[in-house]
């Protein structure tokens, strides 16, 4: 036999919200406790269903079968829900299997006894049918794994609730969801426990169902509508655990009080991190990091770099707390630093000629133009050297071009020897060289010229080259004067007086007095 009643309509209601809100849920599936939530979805239906049908059939033994049964869903929501709290605030990413058979070991205990309750009585002690306006229900009297169980799944409950809870106050977007979360187990449970209460009117009505219409209504529009089951929201606590980058917190005083794992893998193993002070670890830490707030700064700790940035916990406190992130730029400086160097040769190697590691014809003009524009400026003294090798040509038809090398490598160390700190030497090209000669006036020039030019002509080439070459040198001397309006033009100068000395008869200085 069967009945339609005004009793049936809770149930009803909460199992065609429940079934819709299972099938809703499938698209979030992949989404952490995505499952979770379904199959909570799926044990409100079967515990709502069960109800409806016992709401609908006037047998007894078809009443206590639906009853029965409906702990396929009674047992297992609470496990449900605190599953789907835990992997969607990322608590855990996966529950391991271990994890979940015991967590499920209860439940599924309370499962068997209500199946077999009439060989036990651990659920139900008594069972009474009652008939009121024409509608058919069974009063229970609960038995004591009844109120375990009853214990069991608030505790769950409210842990996961809890849980969530948290979760979601992490961002500020969820207060809507915040609320919902908390208010839909809320409502559930106090329905529930207003079914099991002496004083409910209606003993046979599990008042229940109408707590999960609203529940799913609540969950449906705070959570699922909002697309919370595409953003999995993560604790700030999570991200600092999470971070690649080292994190430390210190007081005011400089104790660390607390790391991040990332700080303990990196630097636990020289000193125990916590409780002890920054400076153990960074010795020559920069004061600004507690007294300035967000104050960036690099350091080296075990051979590695690292940009360290602070700030303040609370900035409006002066002896806050404060939070350090040390990111290793190890790598990056390293490859700085190489960058660097090879650009460093680079334009070492553009300045430098390749035979007699001089610096070049090109670097010496850039040289001539700044000094020509600081004498400009300032009104001191300049002066330029121009030489060239006398009959350079027969040492090569003579004795080779390797042996025309040498030599020139060794005019380079007689340069290097007799010229200043202060003064540029150049390969201006070939067998000519050039210097500049800062601050110098004619005097120095022409004593420098001539020290240069004996100290061309004796070197020993004979013990260096090992051959006895003849070498001399013809030397141009030029002074910087209020008539020269370019530094070419010094140049210049400098050059025709280098001719001069070469027709002179060479192996001489002159300096151009035009």
């Amino acid at each position: 036999m069967f009945q339609l009643t005004i009793w049936s309509l809770p149930p009803l209601a909460a199992a065609a919200l429940t079934f819709a809100a299972f099938m809703r849920a499938r698209p979030q599936r992949r989404v952490p406790g995505g499952y979770a939530l379904r199959f909570f979805f799926l044990t409100l239906f079967f515990w709502s269903a069960f109800n409806t049908v016992a709401t609908l059939v006037t047998s007894e033994r078809a009443i206590f079968l639906a009853t029965q049964f409906a702990y396929l869903g009674v047992s297992l929501a609470p496990v449900a829900w605190f599953v789907f709290a835990l992997t969607y605030s990322q608590r855990v990413v996966r529950i391991s299997r271990h994890a979940l058979n015991t967590i499920s070991a209860l439940p599924l205990i309370t499962m068997l006894l209500a199946l077999s309750n009439s060989s036990h009585q651990l659920i139900w002690i008594d069972l009474r049918f009652v008939t009121a306006d024409g509608f058919t229900g069974l009063v229970t009297e609960h038995g004591f794994w009844f109120y375990v169980h009853a214990v069991y799944s608030y505790a769950l409950i409210l842990v996961a609730t809890a849980v969530l809870a948290f979760a979601l106050t992490q961002n500020k977007q969820h207060h809507q969801s915040l609320l919902a979360a908390v208010f839909a187990p809320v409502i559930a449970v106090t329905t529930n426990l207003l079914s099991l209460s002496p004083w409910f009117p209606y003993p046979f009505l599990d008042l229940t169902m109408i707590g999960f219409v609203a529940a799913v209504l609540i969950l449906d529009v705070g959570i699922m509508r909002r697309g919370l089951l595409n953003n999995a929201p993560v604790s700030r606590e999570r991200i600092i655990e999470h971070l690649k980058d080292p994190v430390l917190v210190l007081n005011h005083d400089g104790e660390i009080i607390d790391a991040n794992q990332s700080a303990l893998n990196a630097w636990d193993h020289e000193f125990s991190l916590l409780t002890n002070n920054i400076d153990q670890l960074i010795p020559r830490l920069p004061t600004d990091i507690l007294i300035s707030p967000e104050s960036n700064s690099e350091i080296t700790i075990n051979q590695r770099a690292y940009e360290i940035a602070s700030t303040p916990l609370d900035p409006t406190n002066t002896e806050s707390q404060v939070a350090i992130v040390f990111r290793d730029v190890t790598e990056r400086r390293a490859a700085i630093d190489a960058l660097q160097s090879t650009k460093a040769e680079l334009q070492r190697m553009a300045h430098t000629d390749a035979l007699t590691s001089m610096h070049n014809r090109r670097y010496f003009m850039e040289r001539l133009q700044s000094e020509f524009e600081r004498v400009v400026r300032h009104g001191s003294v300049l002066s330029v050297l121009l030489f060239d090798l006398d009959h350079f040509k027969k040492v090569n038809d003579t004795y080779g071009h390797d042996i025309g090398d040498a030599v020139l490598i060794a005019i380079a160390e007689v340069v290097k020897q007799v010229k200043r700190t202060t003064d540029i030497a150049c390969r201006f090209g070939g067998e000519e060289f050039a210097l500049l000669l800062p601050e110098t006036d004619k005097i120095g020039a022409l004593n420098l010229a001539q020290r240069m030019r004996r100290s061309i002509e004796s070197y020993p080439y004979a013990s260096r080259i090992g051959h006895n070459v003849k070498v001399t040198a013809s030397i141009g001397v030029a002074t910087l004067t209020h008539t020269d309006q370019a530094p070419e033009s010094l140049l210049k100068t400098a050059d025709r007086a280098l001719y001069k000395a070469k027709d002179g008869g060479r192996n001489m200085v002159c300096v151009n007095n035009d």
